[in-house]
C-alpha cells in the first residue's frame, strides 16, 4: 500500500473512532503500522489535581502493566508531567522531555522496563475543548529505535486529523452525556412530558408519558401524536397545539395554554399545558421538537423520598411519613387514617414538625415541603 493510502487509512480510523470510541483499537493498529510502532494508546489526561488518565485505551501491552501505570506510574511518568505543563504543544517526543542518560536513572523508566522493551515514545495531543487534553502516543522499541525527524514530520500532518477527530468526538460525547442527563430528569418528572414535532407527530415521551398513556384513561399517543378520547377537549387541544406551533403571543408573551381533560375512569381530570419550543436546530438534528405538553395527573400517587425529609428537617420517620401525606394534598385526619393513628397523635406530630421546620401554618409548611421534596 502506497504512503498516501495508508495514511488516507489511519485517517478514516481516527475518525471512525470519534464517532464510536470502541474503534479506537483499530485506530491504534492503524498508527502503530503507519509509524512502526510496537505499541499505541489513547488517553485523556486530568491535570486538574496530581495527573491522572481517567480514559486510556492501549495497543500491545499487557492488561497488567496498564493497571500498575494507571494506578501507580502515570504521575511520575516524565511525558506525563511534560504534557501537564505543556497542554499546547501538538507533538511531543523523548527529546523534548528527557535524555537517554537520564532515563537511566529514572525510576519510571526502572519500573517500565521491568514491564515492556519499548523505550521511545511520540505523542500527538489536542485540546478539543479547553477542559479536555487528550491524544495519542506511539511507542517503540529499543531494537526498533528512536522516532527520527522524518518520523515526526509524518506524524505531525496527521496531527490536524487527529485534532478535529478528536475535537467531533468530544461533541458527540458532551451532547450523548446532555442527552442521558436530561433523558434521567425528564424520567424522573412526576408529570408526563412529551415533544411533538412541526407536524404535530410525537417526537420525545418520558417514562411516565409511556405509563399514562398504557393506562387507557382519557389519553391516546401514538407515533402521530396525541389524541383525548372526548371529542370535543380534543377538538381544544388540537387547536392549543396548532396556536403554539404558530407561536401566537398574548400581551406580549409567550403563548401557553392550558385545559383540563376529562378521565373515564372517574377519576381527577389531567392539568395539560401546551408550548412552544426552540424552532432552530442544527442542520444534522435527528430531534426537531415544536411543542412541549406537559400532563399532570392529580390522582397520581406520589412517593415521596422520606429520607430527604428526615435530612432536610431532622424529622423521624413518623414525622416524615404524615408530613409527606400532606404534601401530597391529604387533610390531616385522613392522613391520620392511613398512618393508623389517632387524629390527637397526628396533630402532636404535626406540632413537631411544625417547631422543626421552623413554619406556624400548614399552608406555610406545603410550601417549605413541595420546595425540599421538588429539588430532587
Amino acid at each position: 500500500m502506497a504512503v498516501d493510502e495508508r495514511m488516507l487509512a489511519v485517517i478514516e480510523a481516527l475518525y471512525d473512532a470519534a464517532l464510536d470510541e470502541t474503534s479506537w483499537p483499530q485506530a491504534l493498529k492503524e498508527l502503530t503500522d503507519f509509524t512502526g510502532s510496537q505499541g499505541a494508546s489513547f488517553w485523556v489526561l486530568d491535570a486538574s489535581e496530581q495527573p491522572r488518565l481517567p480514559t486510556f485505551i492501549a495497543l500491545n501491552f499487557e492488561p497488567n502493566f496498564i493497571k500498575d501505570y494507571l494506578v501507580n506510574m502515570a504521575g511520575i511518568d516524565p511525558t506525563v508531567q511534560f504534557l501537564v505543563r505543556h497542554p499546547s504543544t501538538p507533538i511531543v517526543h523523548d527529546g523534548l522531555v528527557i535524555s537517554e542518560e537520564e532515563k537511566d536513572r529514572h525510576p519510571y523508566y526502572d519500573w517500565h522496563r521491568s514491564y515492556s522493551d519499548t523505550n521511545f515514545r511520540m505523542v500527538g495531543q489536542v485540546r478539543p475543548v479547553p477542559a479536555v487534553q487528550a491524544g495519542v502516543a506511539m511507542h517503540r522499541t529499543r531494537k526498533a529505535g528512536r522516532f527520527t525527524p522524518q518520523d515526526i514530520d509524518q506524524f505531525a500532518l496527521l496531527h490536524r486529523h487527529l485534532g478535529n477527530a478528536l475535537a467531533i468526538g468530544s461533541r458527540i460525547g458532551t451532547l450523548g452525556t446532555m442527552q442521558q442527563c436530561t433523558t434521567e430528569l425528564l424520567d424522573g418528572s412526576p408529570a408526563a412530558v412529551l415533544l411533538l414535532d412541526d407536524r404535530k407527530r410525537l417526537a420525545y415521551a418520558n417514562r411516565h408519558a409511556s405509563v399514562l398513556s398504557s393506562s387507557s384513561d382519557g389519553i391516546v399517543l401514538s407515533a402521530q401524536g396525541i389524541t383525548l378520547q372526548r371529542k370535543q377537549e380534543n377538538e381544544k387541544l388540537q387547536t392549543l397545539i396548532a396556536q403554539a406551533l404558530l407561536r401566537k403571543t398574548s400581551a406580549g408573551s409567550l403563548f401557553n395554554g392550558t385545559l383540563r381533560a376529562s378521565r373515564p375512569s372517574g377519576k381527577r381530570p389531567y392539568l395539560i399545558l401546551i408550548s412552544p419550543v426552540a424552532k432552530r436546530y442544527s442542520a444534522l438534528s435527528a430531534l426537531r421538537p415544536a411543542v412541549c405538553i406537559v400532563i399532570a395527573d392529580p390522582d397520581r400517587d406520589m412517593q415521596f423520598p422520606l429520607f430527604r425529609l428526615q435530612a432536610a428537617f431532622g424529622l423521624t420517620e413518623a414525622e416524615a411519613r404524615l408530613a409527606a401525606l400532606l404534601a401530597s394534598g391529604e387533610e390531616l385526619r385522613l392522613a391520620a387514617e392511613k398512618l393508623g393513628i389517632t387524629y390527637g397523635t397526628a396533630r402532636t406530630r404535626l406540632a413537631e414538625i411544625f417547631q422543626k421546620t421552623e413554619t406556624r401554618r400548614q399552608a406555610e409548611l406545603m410550601k417549605i415541603l413541595l420546595t425540599t421534596l421538588a429539588m430532587g
